[in-house]
């Protein structure tokens, strides 16, 4: 071989790998027909591809041929369907063998767990759930009027764009996965929720595990309102400025994580801290018993996006965040909780609790 061949072929190995080791967008492949339809019928049938109660014959927004449920909440018995030949994760279904991680909400509608209760999750419209108790977020924000009457996306909802009009449309074509730490669109933020950054786990935490799971990302104090409200409203809608999971779930619950007037950081305090460090000294020192390994039931962030999920925990260092104790969507126990904290038995009741406080058991 010459040395000029020798340099050509150099030069290419050095751009394949250049182009294979650079965050490459996981976006949806396959044929158009996978989601799309062009008239809403096949062999004069109107399509039913994906089933979810009545939605299989109603035309869909944008020639889809389902909604958010119709793909992520098929009530199935496995928490990731098959669809099409590509894995989905589901968030609504009756798999006996557990969760993903942001929960089921098969719990609020009792197909699966211990019965029906609004209480266990976030009531999404979707379902046909309207909420007939609360008349605000808890937390006490809702500046746009939104209500209590959420929807899986856009401007009601958690993921996507949060703006009229807006919502998913576009995500999936672009979406970016493993880790995310530009956020500075829906397609490319945390499990496209706008401005969350994370390492999304890739099967959703079907096989979680000590050393297999998402990771958060977390500061060391929470935002600050001061009576700006463009910390997160801006042309892009509402979006969280701090990029953190808890600063997320402030845009909404904002009382309750958010720093003002209201709830402070420091002792004593009016509700759970959120977004703070979890202590390095005292009890805290020996989380989840001592060797401080990862706990999938009392869950940290991290102050900087790991490359991979990490097996430990780092009092001192790690942060104390929303989903430390509660799942996104729903879970088998009230308000959400990890465990059921409500439990006649008193070692049942707190044994989340026990993983950071270790001297209360």
């Amino acid at each position: 071989m010459t040395r000029l061949k020798r340099y050509i072929v150099l030069a290419v190995i050095v751009m394949l790998i250049a182009v294979f080791s650079a965050e490459v967008p996981a976006v949806i492949t396959g044929q158009c027909s996978d989601c799309h339809t062009m008239h809403n019928s096949q062999n004069g049938v109107a399509m039913v591809s994906y089933v979810f109660g009545s939605e299989t014959t109603s035309a869909k927004d944008y020639l889809l041929v389902g909604t958010c449920l119709g793909c992520h909440a098929q009530g199935g018995s496995s928490m990731v369907a098959n669809i099409n030949g590509n894995p989905t994760p589901q968030v609504y279904h009756i798999d006996a063998t557990g969760d993903l991680a942001g929960g089921n909400f098969a719990y609020i509608l009792g197909t699966k767990g211990s019965g029906a209760s609004d209480a266990k999750g976030h009531n999404v419209i979707d379902f046909g759930k309207t909420e007939d108790t609360l008349t605000s977020p808890p937390g006490h924000h809702d500046p746009d009027g939104i209500g209590v009457n959420i929807t899986c996306a856009g401007l009601t909802g958690c993921h996507g764009a949060r703006k009229s009009g807006s919502g998913i449309y576009g995500s999936h074509h672009r979406n970016v996965d493993g880790k995310l730490t530009t956020a500075d669109q829906p397609y490319n933020s945390y499990r496209f929720l706008p401005g969350v950054k994370g390492l999304e786990d890739a099967d959703w935490e079907k096989t979680k595990s000590v050393s297999d799971h998402n990771e958060y990302y977390g500061a060391n104090t929470p935002m600050t309102y001061s009576g700006n409200c463009n910390i997160c409203h801006n042309p892009q809608g509402i979006i969280t400025s701090n990029n953190t999971m808890s600063g997320f779930c402030g845009t909404c619950h904002r009382n309750f994580h958010v720093t003002d007037a209201i709830g402070g950081t420091s002792s004593p305090f009016t509700r759970h801290p959120t977004d703070i460090i979890l202590p390095g000294g005292g009890e805290y020192a020996g989380y989840n018993g001592g060797g401080n390994p990862y706990s999938l039931v009392a869950r940290v962030a991290r102050t900087t996006v790991p490359d991979v999920p990490g097996d430990t925990v780092y009092p001192g260092t790690d942060v104390v965040m929303c989903l430390s104790c509660h799942a996104a969507h729903a879970t088998d126990y009230p308000d959400m909780m990890r465990w059921n904290y409500k439990s006649t038995t008193l070692s049942t009741a707190i044994s989340g609790c026990n993983v950071c406080h270790t001297s209360k058991n």
